[in-house]
């Protein structure tokens, strides 16, 4: 039996923003074939982590490996092969054909920009995946949010590195996109070939239902592990400062969050007649 591929590795990792702790003291591994959702609070350091592991950004303290070997000693041709990270937002400053944008995940595999007919098979196949083949000669400036988040999807897709890092994917979608994408993902992590996928979100009902594993960052503290381990009420109550309570049963069990602060004040109104 073949141990696990270890594709991320943090120790002792620290992050700040503006002398403002993020988070410290985060040992973290990930293995190919699973997904990884990490959720927590605005501000809570999701998107700089993982600028931090895509080496966008450099930690406080700590360490990251990506199979196993420093980032810092990494070459960036080899480094885009490691890992690729898919933005919040995106911003294009002209226009270009939603295929030519997609077809720039491939740089990373040949080092050149061209209109090799392979190049462009693996982006209509990449469009494909995310349900926007109908769009391949459409201007990048034309789309929706959701569609243009879907094409830098699709130009990750061509990168193929084998670690994919996603920041809220599913922003800007609608419901059926959200599960489309988050479907994709879960799909991705459990292919044949060693892959992970990380990916930030603020839905815990999507997470628990098509990820393997939770980082979850709560201030000074996380928690991660197996997604049963992770998300439980105690914990999400005192990251989250909700009360919440499951309906239903596993695997069609949810997740319902109360406000206190509203379950405050509608306790406090009914205690005036």
């Amino acid at each position: 039996m073949t141990s696990p591929t270890m594709l991320l590795q943090t120790s002792q990792l620290a992050l700040q923003a503006q002398g403002r702790s993020l988070l410290s003291k985060l040992d973290w591994q990930v293995e190919a074939g699973q997904f990884w959702c990490v959720l927590g609070p605005n501000g809570a350091g999701k998107s700089s982590l993982l600028h931090a592991v895509a080496g966008l950004a450099r930690p406080a303290q700590g360490t990251i490996r990506l199979a196993g070997a420093p980032m810092a000693s990494i070459p960036p041709a080899r480094l885009a092969l490691l890992r690729g990270l898919l933005l919040q937002h995106q911003h294009d400053a002209f226009s270009l054909p939603v295929l030519d944008a997609v077809m720039a995940g491939r740089f990373a595999r040949s080092s050149q920009w061209g209109d090799a007919a392979d190049d462009r098979l693996h982006a209509l196949q990449a469009l494909e995946q995310v349900g926007l083949a109908h769009l391949a000669d459409a201007d990048l400036l034309t789309l929706s949010g959701g569609e243009r988040q879907r094409v830098a999807l699709a130009t990750l897709l061509t990168q193929a590195p084998d670690l994919l890092l996603l920041d809220e994917p599913t922003s800007h979608q609608d419901i059926a996109a959200q599960l489309a994408v988050m479907h994709l993902l879960s799909e991705l992590a459990s292919a044949d070939r060693p892959r992970a996928v990380v990916a930030s979100c603020h839905d815990i009902n999507l997470a628990q239902r098509f990820a393997t594993h939770v980082l979850l960052l709560g201030g000074d503290r996380h928690w991660h592990g197996p997604v049963s381990d992770v998300l439980r009420q105690a914990v999400l109550e005192q990251v989250f400062d909700c009360d919440f309570r499951m309906v239903g049963s596993h695997p069609e069990c949810v997740w319902v969050a109360q406000s206190r602060k509203l379950h405050v004040e509608k306790k406090s109104h009914r205690s005036i007649y």
